[in-house]
């Protein structure tokens, strides 16, 4: 398991380490001063082909070998490229308890995280640049307007950014936390922040449970949840919320009575942002009936980063039901956390962002 390898690290050094590549898609090494492999990922060693306590100098060329001693020996961030089997990787080397780290990384995709990165930054603040121009216009209508929908697309942003560089179970802020109240207070919000006249929302949860959760996440969560149901269920309709309590999971549930979603294109629809596709082919999947916005993919990411994932069933007389489910996790994850950057830092809340999706 992946977070099993992060747990053992450094904390400092996976931060430096973040800041200079996508650790989600690039495979770990942590090594000693003799270049011997202490720790490794799924990923390196199915790149490499070795294991823990193997050499990694035969992995390695020599000038990829020089460029990491001098890391060690200098004990300074290093970064190098590397020709594997016709593939090129960028290399980037943090020291690391005497030894180093080394990030391996094909060199399309951090050319594409660079840009998406380039891309995330500049926009955000276009974005803060209209938002304030926006407050300066007379008309309190097209003001409005103009900050929902540049809201719209920093929402986007926020999410882009979360599925791109999605964080592990270890790197959550996670606080003990009462999922009742949580799931009663999200439904006021949406109850808030929904146009007139919209479905109507019943909660049936318990009086208190009880969970380890990074709470900003599971909120952005139910959040999306909650917006997916109002859009997808007409004025007359309900939306109940419930939430199931076992021993190992605790689940919220939030039922709609619209259409409903496709079982079948389900896995499309949470998978469908990482295609590379044409936009004339992206075009012809939501055409089809495959939304692939990237609320629902978020969702699910949070989920995974909860050890549990997403569900999908239908509703009994129409609908569906979406399941947010969350493992119950070990009390020793609380607190002694490390927490990976963010592209974006806003001052904007949770409920301005999410709900500026609604008409």
């Amino acid at each position: 398991m992946e977070d099993a390898f992060f747990s053992q690290l450094d904390g400092n050094a996976v931060r430096e380490l973040l800041l200079r590549t996508e650790l989600r898609h690039a495979a770990l090494f942590a090594v000693s001063d003799t270049l011997r492999i202490e720790r490794c990922s799924d990923a390196a060693q199915q790149l490499s082909g070795l294991h823990p306590m193997e050499e990694l100098d035969p992995f390695l060329s020599g000038s990829t070998r020089n460029i990491l001693l001098r890391c060690i020996n200098t004990q300074s961030a290093c970064t190098a490229e590397e020709d594997i089997d016709g593939t090129v990787y960028t290399v980037e080397m943090i020291p690391h308890r005497g030894g180093a780290l080394l990030a391996y990384l094909r060199r399309d995709r951090a050319a594409y995280d660079g840009s998406l990165r380039v891309i995330q930054d500049k926009s955000s603040r276009y974005l803060g640049a209209l938002m304030a121009e926006a407050e300066q216009v007379e008309d309190p209508a097209l003001a409005d307007g103009l900050r929902r929908q540049c809201m719209r697309l920093y929402r986007l942003l926020t999410h882009s950014d979360l599925l791109h560089d999605p964080l592990l179970t270890e790197q959550l802020s996670l606080r003990r936390c009462d999922l009742s109240a949580l799931c009663r207070d999200a439904v006021q919000q949406a109850e808030t922040h929904a146009p007139a006249g919209s479905a109507k929302f019943i909660v049936q949860v318990p009086e208190h449970a009880d969970a380890l959760i990074d709470a900003r996440l599971v909120r952005t969560a139910i959040y999306n949840l909650l917006t997916n149901a109002l859009r997808a269920t007409p004025e007359d309709g309900e939306i109940t919320v419930s939430l199931t309590d076992t021993r190992d999971f605790v689940t919220i549930a939030v039922a709609d009575t619209g259409p409903g979603l496709d079982p079948a294109k389900f896995d499309d629809l949470l998978s469908g942002w990482r295609r590379t596709t044409s936009i004339d082919d992206y075009r012809a999947l939501v055409r089809g009936g495959t939304p692939l916005g990237l609320g629902l993919p978020l969702v699910n990411q949070i989920a995974q980063a909860h050890g549990g994932r997403l569900l999908l069933t239908q509703r009994e007389g129409g609908g569906s039901v979406l399941h947010l489910c969350l493992a119950h996790l070990p009390h020793t994850l609380e607190d002694d956390l490390f927490r990976a950057p963010t592209i974006i830092e806003d001052g904007y809340t949770a409920e301005e962002i999410e709900f500026s999706i609604l008409e």
